[in-house]
């Protein structure tokens, strides 16, 4: 790993100015020692080719190997004029060499579209914009670059795809993978003042990993989408993933970037506070990782589709107009967790969603005027007339249904806790469970089963770890019935 991430150093310093050439390579301050140490670079040394010619070959032809975007954005990036080579004087290509990189960048956004059309790379994904391109965008394509620079398996075991358990509906998840660091306290401290812990954990967590693990031991073939970095907690979690039995092949890796983390304050009654760092200007799902073919065919073979909020708002729009879009609309699931500070932006899209699931107050912050709204009932209505087919407040570990049609209470069972983090997770994987099995519409079977599950092995340390299997919900719902 930290010769890919020496690699990667040498890409993103070469990117400035006038790009990795020849020129540069003979003046440079940029340490290029990881890219002259390369096997592949000191094999064409050897045949009495100078060092800066060898470089500029063997990375050449490593982005010829690229996928389209990938090829096109480090192409223009590092100046290497590999699409030049096929295209001759295009138009599209005025520009994308050009010695300065905002002037690349900008002929890149500029020619998108004909750029990817000269690859037969049709149709393109979105337009990246320069602000796209320089964000995230470039240095994930210069990652996946020095991945293949470096001979690193473009597939390695814990990230491969798993075989689809017989007869298993598939169920895909868009969020987020994070880290939880979390302390069990008897109260959370006010301003100046400051608590012991009475216990720390530290595990895999997320909403969007949450959710994937819980819908995997509901024995659903369950599949992440999430953005991680390069570093130990990034594998951290991909070797818990892998443990789980679920495939990584989705969850993309940032090199040389930290992994999100989340603080997470529970009390001894289940109630929590949180503190989130997502690290969104280095770590995040860009509309060109969801135009890849592994994501695009995830979803197009997908029985039921469950978004957070946790990606960016463009991602969050993108899959649920993907999933609309479908020639057999999987059944449709949104935690609107973390609350986004435009919810306007995901209206038309709400139509398609069929089930929404979250706290009031979470419920709220997807309207305009949040305060609004006198009570749940109408926080409901505005939903359902945004074109949401159900509505599901979940808290306290009880849920209250709003259809257009039908209003269901279930009482919480009588458990010594007030909540736990994750609950909402356990409802949305057991209610997509039941619902898979009998049908999209709503069911009082469906909706008990699901209320069941969140107090099932309830726990205020371990969230992920305790999210119960199918036979676990049955016998609490079985013990249940008998009180």
């Amino acid at each position: 790993m930290a010769t890919v991430d020496g690699i990667l150093g040498a890409f993103l310093g070469l990117r400035k100015r006038s790009g990795l050439t020849v020129e540069r390579l003979g003046s440079t301050e940029v340490d290029v020692s990881r890219l002259v140490a390369l096997p592949a670079v000191q094999a064409v040394v050897s045949g009495g080719t100078p060092v800066e010619e060898a470089i500029v070959r063997v990375v050449a032809d490593a982005v010829r190997r690229l996928p389209p975007t990938d090829r096109i954005v480090a192409d223009a990036v590092l100046a290497l004029g590999v699409l030049g080579e096929h295209a001759g004087d295009a138009p599209e290509l005025a520009g994308l060499y050009a010695d300065d990189l905002g002037e690349r960048r900008s002929a890149l956004s500029r020619n998108w579209v004909r750029l990817h059309a000269l690859l037969d790379a049709v149709p393109a994904p979105p337009v990246m914009s320069v602000r796209s391109l320089r964000g995230s965008q470039e240095a994930q394509t210069l990652a996946r670059l020095a991945e293949l620079c470096a001979g690193a398996p473009q597939a390695a075991p814990a990230r491969l795809s798993r075989p689809r358990p017989e007869g298993a509906k598939s169920v895909v998840v868009v969020g987020g993978a994070v880290m939880d660091h979390v302390w069990v306290v008897d109260s959370v401290p006010g301003p100046g003042r400051s608590t012991q812990a009475t216990s720390f954990r530290r595990h895999p967590g997320g909403k969007g990993l949450n959710l994937a693990v819980a819908l995997h031991r509901q024995e659903l073939d369950s599949r992440l989408i999430a953005a991680v970095g390069g570093d130990d907690l990034a594998r951290a979690i991909v070797s818990y993933l892998d443990e789980e039995g679920l495939p990584t092949d989705l969850v993309q890796e940032t090199p040389g970037a930290k992994t999100p983390t989340t603080a997470v304050l529970v009390t001894q009654s289940g109630d929590a506070s949180y503190v989130g760092w997502m690290n969104d200007t280095q770590v995040g799902l860009s509309i060109a990782d969801l135009h890849s073919r592994p994501i695009r065919d995830a979803l197009a073979g997908a029985d039921a589709l469950l978004v957070t909020f946790e990606p960016a708002v463009e991602v969050v729009k993108w899959s649920l107009a993907t999933a609309g879009a479908q020639r057999h609309k999987p059944l449709v699931l949104l935690q609107p967790s973390p609350p986004i500070s435009a919810p306007q932006g995901v209206y038309r899209y709400l139509g398609g969603v069929d089930y929404v699931v979250g706290r009031e107050w979470e419920l709220r912050r997807l309207l305009s005027d949040p305060d609004g709204p006198s009570d749940v009932d109408a926080v409901a209505q505005q939903l359902l007339n945004l074109g949401v087919h159900a509505v599901c407040v979940v808290e306290d570990f009880r849920c209250r249904l709003r259809t257009v049609t039908l209003s269901r209470d279930i009482e919480a069972p009588d458990v010594p806790l007030n909540d736990t983090p994750a609950s909402r997770e356990r409802f949305s994987a057991a209610l997509i469970r039941k619902l898979l099995d009998v049908g999209r519409d709503f069911t009082e079977n469906a909706l008990d089963y699901a209320v069941a599950a969140m107090t099932t092995n309830p726990s205020i340390e371990e969230f992920t770890d305790s999210a119960p299997a199918i036979f676990e919900v049955d016998r609490v719902r079985e013990r249940q019935s008998l009180e």
